[in-house]
């Protein structure tokens, strides 16, 4: 059963979502009406997805908490009746798995999360393996953040491990059939729903700053929009 945050400052609007979810076997976490409040139970029992109000009450919006989950690989959805061009372009430094736009029935509203939700799920059964020094590892390729050179081998970075592999960073990514990889840089390779910042000749992934090629910023920008 997946666990499910709902971050909503309008009661009617969060009971509806809260019943909808309930019947399609989702455990609601809990019922945030700040980004406060949501941060509190995020800290305490992380979910497996959140829907989340832009515009809530208190001196941060959603989209602080959508930067926040970036960061975390918790995946979210925006929920909002807001298409203002300051909206837009705080929405746009996030990485959210879509958007489901208000005023919406119960039937429109699982429409549209189960679209999105199945095409992530589908995406994240992808699973790279590999052994190293002896151990077989069986890692999601959305779990990872980047992959590293070094030599004949390459580095392999997630959230949780890094791991030194006996292949080449070429042979590695001759490997990995998610969609959502990309090259920076010749040593790197980089998961980009996992990119925090992009600047002129850096991309930040997960915190970390890597390099970027000035040639390839162009390509990497356009994905990332």
């Amino acid at each position: 059963m997946y666990k499910l945050l709902v971050v909503e400052d309008d009661p009617f609007i969060s009971r509806s979502i809260a019943a909808t979810f309930r019947e399609k076997d989702f455990s609601i976490l809990g019922v945030a009406k700040s980004v406060v409040e949501a941060t509190a139970l995020i800290e305490k029992q992380k979910p497996d997805i959140c829907l989340l109000d832009i515009q809530l009450k208190g001196d941060e919006d959603g989209t602080a908490l959508g930067k926040r989950l970036d960061v975390l690989q918790i995946p979210y959805l925006y929920l909002t009746a807001q298409t203002d061009p300051t909206t837009l372009a705080a929405v746009s430094e996030t990485h959210p798995l879509g958007y489901i736009v208000k005023p919406f029935t119960k039937a429109s509203l699982w429409s549209s999360f189960s679209v999105v939700w199945n095409l992530y799920l589908a995406k994240k059964s992808e699973v790279f393996t590999v052994r190293v020094d002896g151990y077989l590892h069986k890692i999601p390729e959305a779990d990872i953040l980047y992959l590293e050179a070094y030599d004949n081998y390459c580095y392999l970075i997630t959230s949780e491990k890094k791991l030194l592999l006996p292949k080449t960073l070429k042979a590695v990514r001759e490997t990995l059939r998610a969609p959502f990889f990309y090259s920076p840089h010749r040593s790197y390779y980089i998961n980009v729903n996992c990119i925090t910042n992009l600047g002129t000749r850096t991309v930040e992934v997960a915190g970390v700053s890597l390099p970027l090629s000035e040639a390839r910023r162009p390509d990497l920008l356009r994905i990332v929009r």
